[in-house]
């Protein structure tokens, strides 16, 4: 496993601060928890004041309905960041779930201390700013590009949709995705065996190949 400042090093909050990353993590008051897998990172309905950033493991964020239907919105990998657009929008009750999908290794900092600028005008604060509001920008580029592929008419075309992004993002038609099938679902907001049903058609009329997690665009 990578060391904490090797991965820190690659957080896109703290891009282009030189050698000041002890010294901003001090300043930050930055603090570090550890989660077991299953653990609740944070809870629907608690306020948000902090911004997370993970070092090792992994992390689902979830939502779900009065009803107690599972949506899962995105997975956080090391080295991604998590509840800043909460935590900048000043939320009284988060509206989404954090879990530890694996044993989990986390950083928190105050959002306070990142948005407003210290006592001792660190040089490095105005970049941490600006690097702030570039992944605010980028994660609401994703969440449009998700309201789009939730807003296709059925499971195929939804499926489809998400496989094609995968292989564009991948660069290669043959890749794995992050989810389960159950999780494939949830992340889909479709049934379970609707989707197996459709990905079975699609195998069999030699549109795609897979098996498990591992995808093939034909």
């Amino acid at each position: 496993m990578e060391n904490k400042f090797q991965v820190l090093r690659k957080v896109k909050l703290f891009e282009n601060v030189g050698d000041s990353l002890e010294a901003m993590l001090q300043c930050l008051g930055s603090q570090e928890k550890c989660f077991s897998k299953g653990e609740i990172v944070l809870m629907s309905g608690n306020p948000v004041n902090f911004v997370g950033i993970l070092l090792s493991g992994e992390l689902q964020i979830i939502q779900e309905d009065y009803m107690g239907n599972r949506s899962i919105l995105t997975e956080v990998h090391p080295g991604h960041i998590f509840g800043e657009a909460l935590a900048c929008a000043g939320v009284d009750e988060s509206p989404v779930t954090v879990v530890a999908k694996a044993n989990s290794h986390i950083m928190c900092l105050g959002v306070a201390r990142i948005i407003t600028t210290c006592p001792s005008s660190c040089q490095f604060h105005n970049q941490l700013i600006e690097n702030l509001l570039k992944i605010l920008a980028r994660k609401n580029l994703l969440l449009s590009n998700k309201n789009q592929l939730l807003s296709r008419r059925t499971i195929q075309d939804k499926v489809l949709s998400y496989l094609s992004l995968q292989a564009e993002k991948k660069g290669n038609s043959q890749f794995e995705i992050p989810f389960t099938r159950n999780e494939l679902a949830d992340f889909l907001c479709v049934d379970r065996s609707a989707l197996s049903r459709v990905l079975s058609k699609l195998q069999k009329d030699g549109v795609i190949e897979y098996q498990n997690k591992s995808f093939k665009l034909l």
